[in-house]
């Protein structure tokens, strides 16, 4: 588990990967914030910077799998249309 310092820096590099990718006026995303954490460590050379930033990796990449993943109910919760119900004259209702 981590510790406040640890989430503290993890949530700075986070920021400066999002900073990164804007003034690159790329697409902000978690799989391109991935990315740019992953380079972001590839290049670190301070021990701790590269631990923090992998602590931030492992976190974006649990985000990915937690938006990926279908939540228990969702199809329950989910509404159908079907336009025939409703009829289809072809007119405009505002």
């Amino acid at each position: 588990m981590k510790n406040h310092h640890e989430q503290k820096l993890s949530d700075l590099l986070i920021g400066e990967a999002v900073i990164a990718l804007l003034r690159e006026k790329a697409g902000i995303s978690r799989r391109a914030l991935l990315s740019k954490l992953e380079c972001m460590l590839k290049a670190e050379k301070d021990e701790e910077r590269a631990r923090v930033i992998l602590l931030a990796t492992q976190d974006v990449k649990k985000e990915i799998a937690e938006s990926e993943s279908p939540k228990v109910g969702d199809r329950e919760h989910m509404a159908n249309f079907d336009i025939d119900k409703f009829g289809n004259d072809d007119s405009t209702r505002h």
